[in-house]
């Protein structure tokens, strides 16, 4: 498993601890209790197209066949039994003559396509290439680059620091990809989605603010979505990274600080920190699997 999914945990307990993360998460923030209890449902069609595809081992050429067939209609199937009534609703109604193939295809080509079919795509192929490593990788389309994934070319979804060394205050920073989950090295004073290293361009918000050579400001207001009788920070370990020269924006997760945080799924909890940085007019690099 490559170091971003390291960031999550290794790769025997990758699915334990998901879901540990997601009870964790559920019982302190009510207001992504819906959108964690449908991760948490989606987790066990996910770890099992993670288990039959490393089983079976299809080949490259057969992945987006493989992936449409075995994978999408259970997908289907959780997300009409537990995901939100409006994705439910959109579910039925674009299925209706929609090809899975053509669904899978578009996300392994790196094309645009409405977010009901990036969603079946992102959690149906997902597993899939997390489980088939390299190979499986290579026959998605995207540049190779800095700014995309080496593995499968896809677009960062987060950031993260890994733990660092004890004379460090946080260790080296990772991007990990949306498509393969996969990830990689990046700078840490940089913006993930142009390239821009001029800190005065380079804004964060914290609920801590901001560390020395950061521009940025602290965020203020989140305490509205916690009860009263819980004044601490709601995300102390997470932090919003936007670019003024792109308008862009990622979260970023430091696991230093909170030793239990699981990258992939404390993202997805963030919802309040999406909304903060939409309000200031920056975008999201890459929507995560829920569209936030």
């Amino acid at each position: 498993m490559s170091v971003a999914a390291a960031g999550t945990a290794a790769a025997s307990d990758v699915w334990t601890e998901r879901r540990r993360r997601v009870r964790e998460l559920r019982s302190h923030h009510g207001f992504a209790r819906q959108l964690l209890d449908f991760y948490g449902s989606l987790l066990g069609v996910q770890e099992k197209a993670f288990d039959d595809a490393a089983a079976s081992r299809p080949t490259a050429e057969k992945l987006c066949a493989y992936v449409a067939e075995l994978v999408v209609p259970s997908v289907i199937d959780v997300s009409v039994a537990a995901g939100p009534d409006s994705m439910r609703h959109e579910l039925i109604r674009r299925l209706e003559g929609t090809n899975p193939q053509a669904i899978v295809q578009t996300w392994i080509d790196g094309e645009d396509q409405p977010a009901v079919d990036r969603f079946l795509a992102r959690a149906a192929l997902g597993p899939v290439l997390e489980a088939l490593g390299a190979e499986a990788r290579a026959v998605c389309a995207g540049p190779r680059d800095a700014l995309h994934c080496p593995h499968c070319g896809g677009p960062p979804q987060l950031s993260y620091f890994a733990p660092g060394p004890e004379d460090l205050a946080t260790g080296p920073r990772y991007l990990v990809c949306a498509r393969c989950g996969a990830g990689w090295g990046f700078a840490r004073m940089t913006c993930a989605a142009c390239g821009e290293d001029r800190s005065a361009k380079l804004t964060i918000f914290s609920e801590h603010g901001t560390t020395s050579g950061e521009h940025g400001s602290v965020v203020r207001g989140l305490q509205r979505v916690v009860p009263a009788h819980d004044p601490g920070a709601v995300f102390p370990h997470l932090r919003i990274e936007a670019c003024e020269s792109c308008r862009g924006y990622l979260l970023s997760i430091d696991l230093a600080a909170d030793p239990g945080a699981v990258a992939v799924v404390d993202e997805l909890a963030a919802i309040p920190l999406d909304l903060y940085a939409r309000e200031r007019g920056f975008t999201k690099i890459t929507p995560n699997l829920m569209g936030f």
